[in-house]
């Protein structure tokens, strides 16, 4: 949690986890404050039963769980379950819990393709690219989306699938950001992409078919290797300039065995988030699109 919040009552030995956002938790009030500030994950589920035993386990409010559980129907009222979670601790004012509850219903009323849109906003802030693409490709499906909006939608994908290293898809988002919005941005970074795999060269003969000048596409290059610089002091980049210099020196054994663990290290950091965006591309995720808006 990144504000300080005062907690005045037990605090767990242990953390919850929300496995939406991979935020972290240990007392009542870290609760409230994430829940209140991501409602958005709750709009058509609950936070799963976990949650209420972990309550009741580790924050030691019983009477809280047992009022949980009998509100977990999914049949019943999902601003019944809030409501009585936020009261219970008494960390919200009764006008803070209208307030949270007024705005959870304006968010439930909101069209299905932008509430995508706004649960990919989220969860490509909290850093979980895979699902975050899967919210935008679904926000797309529609074809509600006013021209800017959509725009910001295909340019958010193409930063995720960035991240997730699907460079020629991002790509293509890019394009199509900058196609519906016109933002120099999108450009931008699809001139970045072209730059890393082919080159400054072939960077600038690729926008030479954009309209925008001269001066745009000198600040577009300045900014590139600005971001280039940064990198090549890295130890990423240090690695891969030995991996190089093993292969320019006949050492190639010993170039392929530096590559080998580089790329072991690259999939370690990566790898919940590459295996959840191939599941994600083959499978659906449990949502209920809303018909009728």
């Amino acid at each position: 949690m990144k504000e300080s919040i005062v907690c005045t009552g037990q605090v767990a030995s242990r953390p919850y986890r929300f496995p939406e956002t991979g935020v972290s938790i240990f007392s009542y009030e870290e609760l409230c404050y994430y829940l209140s500030s991501h409602m958005l994950c709750y709009l058509y589920t609950l936070p799963e039963e976990g949650l209420a035993v972990y309550i009741r386990d580790e924050l030691k409010l019983d009477k809280l769980y047992r009022q949980l559980i009998r509100l977990t129907d999914p049949n019943r009222d999902q601003m019944k379950y809030f409501a009585a979670l936020f009261r219970e601790g008494n960390y919200y004012s009764e006008e803070d819990i209208r307030r949270i509850l007024d705005e959870y219903r304006e968010l439930k009323n909101t069209p299905y393709p932008m509430q995508c849109k706004w649960i990919g906003d989220m969860y490509l802030e909290a850093g979980r690219s895979a699902m975050a693409a899967f919210y935008y490709k679904e926000s797309l499906k529609f074809e509600t989306l006013e021209s800017e909006v959509q725009g910001a939608v295909h340019h958010n994908m193409a930063v995720a699938k960035a991240r997730l290293f699907r460079f020629e898809d991002a790509k293509v988002d890019f394009l199509k950001a900058y196609q519906y919005n016109g933002a120099e941005e999108s450009l931008f970074y699809y001139y970045c992409i072209v730059a890393m795999s082919e080159g400054v060269p072939a960077a600038r003969e690729e926008i030479a078919g954009f309209a925008i000048s001269e001066v745009v596409l000198e600040s577009f290059e300045n900014s590139y290797a600005g971001i280039r610089d940064a990198y090549m002091n890295t130890g990423d980049a240090a690695r891969q300039r030995r991996i190089s210099f093993l292969k320019e020196h006949e050492r190639p054994e010993e170039a392929e065995q530096l590559k080998k663990q580089f790329i072991r290290q690259l999939r370690k950091d990566f790898r919940k988030e590459l295996y959840m965006d191939e599941n994600l591309l083959v499978t659906n995720l449990p949502i209920n699109p809303v018909t009728g808006f």
